[in-house]
């Protein structure tokens, strides 16, 4: 289950946000997600609260006001290249549906342990039917 934030600069338009929503949960279909696994935030920040340095590493145009920084939380074990394929292909959508410049989107994955409880209900649910099966054998 990727979890996705978007920090962006204040003033970006919700058509963009969906553009961006959708572009990334098709780059996470191209990595093995289902489509259903959607969980994007954006975080609005102003322009002071956003400080990049313009050609780090060594782009050869400057970043743009547009940069943003995309943080991808996904269960580790996953398949070698799934974080890569993730942001190859979200970076090539960024570009043609939002003309984003690669130079002005930062990828950042994080993984976790995929046994944390993620969905407390599920969770519950989950114990409640194992307590009912274990009083069943009895």
């Amino acid at each position: 289950m990727p979890f996705v934030t978007f920090t962006v600069r204040r003033g970006l338009s919700a058509t963009d946000k969906s553009r961006l929503s959708e572009a990334m949960l098709e780059a996470q279909v191209a990595a093995g997600y289902a489509r259903t696994d959607l969980f994007h935030r954006f975080l609005e920040v102003g322009q002071d609260d956003l400080l990049v340095d313009p050609r780090f590493p060594d782009y050869a145009t400057d970043r743009t006001d547009r940069f943003m920084v995309v943080e991808v939380v996904i269960s580790s074990g996953r398949p070698t290249g799934t974080a890569a394929t993730i942001a190859d292909e979200a970076g090539r959508l960024f570009g043609e549906r939002l003309h984003l410049a690669p130079q002005d989107a930062l990828f950042v994955f994080n993984e976790v342990d995929p046994n944390l409880p993620r969905f407390p209900a599920a969770s519950i649910r989950r114990e409640a039917t194992a307590g009912a099966k274990a009083v069943e054998a009895r």
